[in-house]
């Protein structure tokens, strides 16, 4: 069987591109004289055969996804977020491996860098380091972890939701999710804490929220238990954390006939509130330019070594 860099770098304990630079003598790379010479010496006992190195314009990244494929098919914001970076990629010249469910150990050829999408843990985010020198985080704020990442600006789009609903709607409450990491490191939901501590601050009730996974059916249990409340204890207006639970929330809003309760949906990927019925009014989170700019990120991070930053993307209220 051939030797392949990824059996060099598990040998030597460095990342899959440290490995290729090193063979490529990239004279840009940083590394000490005893990993060279250590990475060599393993490479010339394996009987390495060295390919030809790939141009820039064929660098290739490997996308990770953090959800499963099933998981993913049913969350449209993951989803549509994948398929462009993706997208973005590939208009910038990258080759791309897409792996799910943060699976790297199947990239057996080294990758120029890692876009990763979704939530890490530290843990994890350490282990990327053994296959990429350059990892940027897409929707998940990894910068504690020293990585450069992107993420929609929660707290104003919070605020947004909550200032538009505030003159009108005296009770307002809030259809929440809970996530882990793949290792099972609860996410703190800005989301969440943000409507809290928006409630508290203007006096509000801010103990009108419930709290499920994300999905479909979930959104349809929550807006059933808020259903069962008495009339007078119910809030008048619900901001729903993503697309998929607004729209089983408005589901069980419709087969109940009720009336007097406003959606707000948070995310409203490819204007997927406007075609519920009735159109919701929404937070508009543009996956699209979140995907150019992680790729720009990385781009640029490959190319300099710069201390790692957190770029956060604007949301936009969406009235229908």
């Amino acid at each position: 069987m051939a030797v392949t860099l990824k059996n060099i770098a598990d040998e030597a304990g460095v990342s899959l591109a440290t490995v290729s630079r090193v063979l490529n003598n990239d004279p840009q790379l940083s590394v000490s004289p005893e990993t060279r010479e250590r990475i060599v010496t393993i490479a010339q006992r394996l009987d390495y055969n060295k390919r030809r190195r790939q141009s820039p314009i064929n660098r290739r990244l490997a996308i990770v996804e953090w959800y499963s494929t099933e998981h993913e098919l049913s969350d449209l914001y993951y989803l549509n977020l994948r398929l462009n970076v993706e997208r973005a990629a590939q208009e910038a010249g990258y080759s791309t491996a897409t792996v799910f469910a943060g699976n790297l150990t199947s990239l057996a050829d080294p990758v120029d860098g890692i876009v990763a999408i979704g939530k890490y843990s530290a843990r994890q985010l350490e282990k990327m380091k053994r296959y990429a020198d350059v990892i940027v985080d897409v929707d998940g704020d990894a910068l504690a972890q020293s990585i450069p990442c992107v993420v929609p600006d929660f707290v104003g789009g919070i605020t947004q939701a909550v200032d538009y609903l505030a003159p009108q709607h005296q009770r307002i409450g809030m259809i929440a999710g809970q996530e882990t990491t793949g290792d099972q490191e609860t996410v703190v939901d800005l989301r969440l804490k943000t409507f809290v501590n928006l409630m508290q601050e203007r006096k509000r009730p801010d103990n009108l929220t419930w709290l499920g996974d994300y999905s479909d059916h979930s959104g349809y249990e929550q807006m059933q238990a808020i259903l069962q409340l008495p009339v007078d204890q119910r809030p008048t207006a619900v901001i729903v954390a993503n697309d998929a639970m607004s729209i089983g929330a408005n589901r069980a809003l419709q087969e109940a006939s009720a009336a007097g309760i406003k959606l707000i949906s948070f995310g409203d990927v490819a204007g997927v509130a406007n075609y519920i019925y009735p159109p919701l009014d929404a937070i508009h989170v543009p996956t699209d330019q979140m995907a150019m700019i992680g790729i720009d990120l990385i781009s640029k991070y490959m190319n300099n070594q710069l201390a790692p930053e957190r770029v956060v993307v604007g949301t936009q209220l969406v009235t229908r």
